[in-house]
């Protein structure tokens, strides 16, 4: 069977993440001026939508700064993310892989698909898969064969896009104080689970 499971917030803790982008950015830029670390954070957290990139750049023009070092502790950071990897991903991954499931990645980020590689990258678990798909389409309308694939995701609007294609199976990954855990999905048959160690495997 062909497993297509998300990234962000399944697989990998993007919230723990943007904390430490935040953190990398705000030392960077306070070792090149003196600036108020608490409100620069207050600062990322305002200005930051889906691309991490453009806040070196933000930054180094608003307080006339070098972006180079900043870019550079960021890319550090990002790729640094082994650690972010869920607990309960790698084990349900190396049991698929043990039972012959084809495995891919599928990503949806429209804004930068580089900081997505870099993140996947960084967090070396690309090799539990026979692909990586990282896309500025959306799921549910690319090339894919959807009644043969099992998809695994937490984002409501991929999953009802998902819904829509027939696929053999669609699962809701529903981690706790993750980005959507707080919403809920009307009128659709998914299967919603907390953890993979519990999603069953045929």
């Amino acid at each position: 069977m062909n497993y297509y499971i998300d990234f962000d917030n399944t697989l990998f803790d993007t919230k723990k993440l943007l904390d430490r982008m935040f953190n990398s950015i705000i030392s960077s830029i306070t070792q090149q001026k003196e600036l108020n670390s608490e409100q620069l954070l207050e600062e990322c957290k305002t200005i930051f939508n889906n691309n991490i990139f453009d806040l070196p750049i933000h930054f180094s023009n608003k307080y006339n700064l070098n972006m180079t070092p900043i870019n550079n502790c960021l890319t550090n950071t990002i790729l640094n993310g082994k650690d972010l990897i869920f607990s309960d991903s790698i084990p349900f991954l190396k049991k698929l892989k043990s039972q012959n499931h084809k495995l891919y990645i599928l990503s949806y980020c429209k804004d930068s698909i580089y900081f997505q590689s870099l993140k996947i990258a960084g967090s070396q678990i690309s090799n539990y898969f026979d692909a990586c798909y990282i896309t500025a389409t959306p799921k549910y309308e690319l090339d894919i064969i959807y009644e043969n694939g099992i998809f695994i995701d937490d984002c409501p609007n991929d999953l009802l896009g998902l819904y829509s294609k027939n696929p053999k199976e669609i699962i809701r990954l529903r981690r706790q104080n993750t980005k959507y855990a707080t919403q809920n999905l009307e009128n659709v048959n998914i299967n919603e689970y907390k953890t993979f160690s519990e999603i069953p495997i045929n």
